[in-house]
Parts: C-alpha cells; sequence; structure tokens
C-alpha cells in the first residue's frame, strides 16, 4: 500500500483546484491585544520627546529598569537620545531613598536600561531622562514607574488524539497561561514532532493573568509513535521560568486501512498561584522600611475534543464525500446529563481533485483523488471536516475516508499557526499567512462556555449533509480528578551596603494549586 502524504500534495501540485482564502469573519490580526490589563508601564513628555520606562523583577531578586523614546521591545530604532538618566527609589511614604545619575554615550540613542538588585514588587521609582536630538533643545522627562514581577508562562492542556492516520489532518491545541499577573508578554508558539519544529503561531499575546490556546495542523508522513511537543518560545519581554514553558504528547500514526474510529478527551483545571514578598531597608544599624505584599492569580480553563472517522476500501466502508451544506449536531452529558449543546449549519467545505501516478490501495492502482476540507466556529467550538476518495482508472472508487471533529480550546482567545491557516484558510498558494487570533466564544466572553464537572463525560455529534447521509458517533470518557500543589519555599536575598549607606534584605515565596479533572478514551 503506496500513498503520498495528502497535504504535501495539495500544497505543491498545480493541478489542485481549490477555493479561495476563507479567513473566517471572527479573525482578528494579532497585532490588535485581545486584553490589556496588570500593572502599566509609565510614560511621560516634555515637548514633543516621550519616554516610556518598564522595571521587571526576575526570579533571581534583581530588577531590569528600561527607558525609552519609542516603543519598548520594538525592533524599530527609537528617536533622539539619551544624555543623562536618573534614578530614584522611593519608600513606603513616597520619598526618595537616594538619586543615582547615569550618563549614557550619546552612541547609546534612546534606549537605555540598568539593573538594580535592591528593588521589590509594587515599589515607585522616579526615573528622569535628558533627551536631546528630538526638540531644539534638550528635553526633561520624568515619570514614576512601578516595579512588578516578570510574565510566567506556563504551557498546559495539550489537545491531541491518541492516534491518526497518514492521511488524516491532525488538529493540536495547547493552552498558553500566565501566573504572575503583574505583565503582558509576546511568544512564538512552537509544534515540534519528534524533536524537530515543524509549525508555529507567531505574535502569540498573553495578557497578565490571562490564558490563550495556540491551535496547529500536522499531516504525519511515517506510522509508528511520535512525539508531540508545544513550546513557548522567545517569550518577551523575558520569563519570569523557563521551565514550564513545554507540554508533550504522544500519538500512533497507523497506515490506510479499514477503519472505525472514535476518540475524545477533556481536560478542565482550576489553577491558583500566589506570591508573597517581604523586604527590608536598614541604615545606621537600624530598620527604616518593613513591608509585604501578596498577590494571587486564579484560572479556569477547559478544553475538550471530539473525533470520529470511517475509512476502507469500497465495501467495507461507509466512510463517503460530504455534500456541502452540511449540518453538525453536537451535545455533551455529564454523569447522565446534558450540560451543552448547538448545532452548527449552512457549513460549507474546499475542495480538489488531482491525478496521481503510482499509487496501490486495496489491491488497486488509483490514477486520482478528491479531498476535501472544511472548518466552521459555532458558540466556543472549532468544528472540522475530512473526506478523501481515491479512484481507479474507470473513475471507480477504491477507497474512501471520512472525519469530523470538534474542538473546544482552553482561554480566552486561540491563536492559529501557518500550517493550520495554510489548510483551512489558505490553499492552494499559503505564502506567509497573516497572523491572527479568534476568542474562544463567540459572545468575546472569558474562557467560553465552563460546563460542571463529574465523573463521566460523553460528547455526541450527528452530521446531515444535503444529500441526506448521516455519520455521528459518542464516546464516554470516565475522568479522573488530581490535586497537584506545588510552590518556592521562602528564599532571601541581601545586598549592601550601597554607597547611601543602606542595606537591603528581600525574601519570596511563591505556591501553586492545580486541581484537573481529565480523561480520554477512544474505541
Amino acid at each position: 500500500m503506496k500513498r503520498v502524504v495528502l497535504v504535501s500534495v495539495l500544497i505543491t501540485l498545480s493541478t489542485v483546484a481549490w477555493s479561495l482564502t476563507k479567513v473566517p469573519g471572527s479573525a482578528v490580526s494579532s497585532s490588535k491585544h485581545y486584553r490589556t490589563s496588570g500593572v502599566g508601564n509609565a510614560t511621560g513628555r516634555a515637548g514633543t520627546a516621550t519616554m516610556t520606562a518598564r522595571s521587571l523583577l526576575g526570579k533571581d531578586g534583581s530588577t531590569t529598569v528600561e527607558v525609552t523614546t519609542g516603543s519598548l521591545d520594538s525592533s524599530a530604532t527609537p528617536p533622539g537620545s539619551f544624555g543623562k538618566v536618573q534614578y530614584k527609589p522611593f519608600d513606603s511614604a513616597g520619598n526618595a531613598l537616594f538619586a543615582q545619575n547615569f550618563n549614557p554615550l550619546p552612541s547609546a540613542g534612546g534606549y537605555y536600561s540598568f539593573v538594580s538588585p535592591s528593588l521589590h514588587r509594587t515599589q515607585q521609582i522616579q526615573l528622569q531622562g535628558n533627551i536631546a536630538g528630538i526638540d531644539n533643545r534638550n528635553d526633561v522627562v520624568t515619570l514614576v514607574e512601578t516595579v512588578k514581577l516578570r510574565p510566567d508562562f506556563a504551557v498546559q492542556s495539550l489537545l491531541l488524539p491518541g492516534s491518526a492516520m497518514l492521511t488524516q489532518p491532525v488538529n493540536i491545541s495547547a493552552n498558553i497561561v500566565e501566573l504572575n499577573g503583574d505583565a503582558s508578554a509576546t511568544t512564538t508558539c512552537v509544534l515540534a514532532i519528534d524533536g524537530n519544529n515543524v509549525d508555529q503561531a507567531n505574535n502569540v499575546y498573553v495578557d497578565a493573568g490571562g490564558s490563550v490556546s495556540c491551535a496547529f495542523e500536522y499531516t504525519f508522513s511515517t506510522t509508528g509513535s511520535h512525539t508531540v511537543q508545544v513550546t513557548a518560545a522567545n517569550v518577551v519581554p523575558a520569563d519570569w521560568d523557563n521551565s514550564n514553558n513545554s507540554i508533550s504528547g504522544v500519538i500512533t500514526i497507523t497506515n490506510i486501512g479499514t477503519a472505525q474510529y472514535a476518540f475524545a478527551s477533556f481536560t478542565g483545571s482550576d489553577i491558583s498561584f500566589s506570591n508573597s514578598y517581604s523586604d527590608e531597608i536598614w541604615t545606621q544599624g537600624y530598620i527604616t522600611q518593613n513591608e509585604s505584599d501578596y498577590s494571587a492569580t486564579t484560572l479556569n480553563n477547559q478544553s475538550s475534543q471530539a473525533v470520529f472517522s470511517s475509512a476502507g476500501c469500497t465495501g467495507a466502508t461507509d466512510a463517503v464525500l460530504w455534500q456541502f451544506p452540511v449540518t453538525l449536531s453536537y451535545s455533551e452529558t455529564m454523569d447522565g446529563t446534558l450540560v451543552y449543546s448547538f448545532t452548527d449549519s449552512g457549513i460549507s467545505a474546499s475542495m480538489g481533485s488531482q491525478s496521481v501516478v503510482g499509487w496501490t490501495i486495496c489491491n488497486t492502482p488509483v490514477t486520482s483523488f478528491t479531498s476535501q476540507v472544511a472548518s466552521n466556529f459555532s458558540v466556543d467550538h472549532w468544528n472540522f471536516f475530512f473526506a478523501a476518495q481515491d479512484y481507479d482508472a474507470q473513475g471507480t472508487p477504491v477507497y474512501s475516508e471520512q472525519i469530523v471533529q470538534s474542538m473546544r480550546n482552553a482561554g480566552d482567545v486561540s491563536y492559529f499557526s501557518t500550517g493550520y491557516q495554510c489548510l483551512y484558510w489558505y490553499f492552494p498558494t499559503c505564502d506567509s499567512p497573516s497572523d491572527y487570533y479568534a476568542w474562544n466564544s463567540n459572545s468575546g466572553q472569558s474562557l467560553g462556555t465552563v460546563i460542571p464537572l463529574g465523573n463521566t463525560w460523553l460528547p455526541s455529534m450527528t452530521t446531515v449533509d444535503s444529500a441526506g447521509f448521516t455519520f455521528s458517533g459518542t464516546v464516554s470518557v470516565p475522568l479522573t480528578t488530581i490535586h497537584n500543589t506545588y510552590g518556592q519555599p521562602n528564599s532571601c536575598n541581601s545586598y549592601g551596603p550601597d554607597p547611601n549607606g543602606y542595606a537591603y534584605r528581600t525574601c519570596s515565596s511563591s505556591t501553586s494549586s492545580d486541581t484537573e479533572s481529565n480523561g480520554s478514551a477512544s474505541k
């Protein structure tokens, strides 16, 4: 049995007849942030010169303070140059502890940064910049910035079917949460198969204390067991802790053959993350400041998928090509009680045909095939349809496969990878698709629908196409609840005395609690 991988054929061969771009109306450019919260960065202005400041406290206890006349984290050259930057940390009463002047070289331009070992979360600092080269004078901009924690990204809730066939497009998603709650960041969400990067979603923005998903598509070219990993890479500004930036799973890929297959998985998680800080300042042997701070972030995420497929040689399968438009009816029960349902009507598809040489399927030479791909968003589920049919020289069907899948991604929004867009939105030519996200709820509500949890989750799908053909399935999934608690014990950093006679002692601890109800099943 021999067959070229479907996606590679569709992308590279010009004889494929495929519909034009179908970017959904719900898609939003990634350049527009879905929400902005947390502790903002300070800005100031004098004349036409502006200055933005950011101070991020890292896990090692040091704080990076940045000032720019342009935009932070931008590749554009900021205008003008800093002749001097003055730094004044304040105590809890708002009094300046001391003043320190930095004299950057003119070649430093409109960006300058330094590291302080003695700042604590929520502490305020005054920054004053002398800026030349913008107006016909030196502009002096003064602002007050608040110290905040670096963003901490954690990758969770990998949605991945347990198995698939060589020609089957596999939809994969993973959830990224920001745990520290102070600062947002942007990352590249990378999909790796067996250690090789194969797809990515660019400009993935996660708000402070927020939660998003990355959606990928991949078609495997070899059978056997494959490791799938999703990583939040190149986090900007730099991540608090890189150790939780990846998640992995395993999928088994089989040869084309007769198959009736159903798979479903569900993950529901309640996450809480807390930070405690204390800060002491000493001078001449006396404590002049003693402060403490506590914060907590709570997230409730749910994600799920259900896949039903049929495939085989003619006469050994009920799989057929869809006759679009198609209507999908979907429902979920928890412990026998209906908890969720929707109907998705009028779904249309992209369809292509290809002449081929050298394929043998079901002991019969194949000369052509027809395939269909469709995706649609309804309520807070992404629904996918795929079908393919192979023909002999007389145009008689030799082999057929048909797949329907519904996925609910965790978080507020989903970002779409290059491979995902190329399959579902951009055939036949996919040249540098734009970066998009879409809300995981059609009402734009945070996290979409959250269903009550129990012991047994059961998703059901029924599709009816315009010819009246029905394709349906259901899977019963037992759920297991696991409670995890972990964190960082209290640790302290001491510094000083500095040139102004101050000594510092900063202590911090963190605790994370995660209750997960998850399960998967196939038949």
